[in-house]
């Protein structure tokens, strides 16, 4: 069984039956599309990315990351191989596929343009997932 505690890099798919706005933090009010976004964070704090992830998709009094403002919408999760630090180079891949980009949400300590990436639907995703080489894992095994 895969260790989820161990540091790393990881993705968070989003979902949003409807188009919606949201308001995130300093980022203010930010529209979302209808579709699928896919978040790209690292972990390699205590507790590892079982625990960071935990953070973002159990509900929450007060948010501290962008993506803490969307914790209901978690679909599904991607991980990195152990200690692997891929957030810059995957976000990257991913705005070279996706169909957009929520711009400044979850880079504000980095040069990348965005870690929150569009895709219309699920087929678009899981060639984005496949084009990296991971496996899916559903949200409640971080629980």
């Amino acid at each position: 069984m895969e260790d989820l505690s161990r540091k790393g890099t990881y993705i968070i798919v989003l979902h949003f039956d409807r188009a919606r706005t949201i308001d995130v933090g300093k980022l203010g009010p930010v529209q979302f599309r209808k579709g699928y976004y896919a978040y790209v964070g690292s972990a390699f704090g205590p507790g590892g990315m079982k625990s960071r992830i935990r953070h973002h998709i159990l509900p929450k009094k007060r948010c501290h990351w962008h993506l803490d403002y969307l914790d209901t919408a978690a679909k599904e999760i991607w991980v990195s191989e152990p200690g692997a630090r891929l957030e810059h180079e995957w976000a990257l891949s991913l705005g070279r596929t996706s169909s957009g980009r929520i711009p400044g949400f979850g880079s504000s300590d980095c040069a990348c343009d965005s870690h929150l990436l569009y895709f219309k639907n699920p087929k678009e995703m899981d060639k984005a997932r496949k084009s990296l080489s991971l496996k899916k894992h559903q949200p409640d095994r971080f629980l």
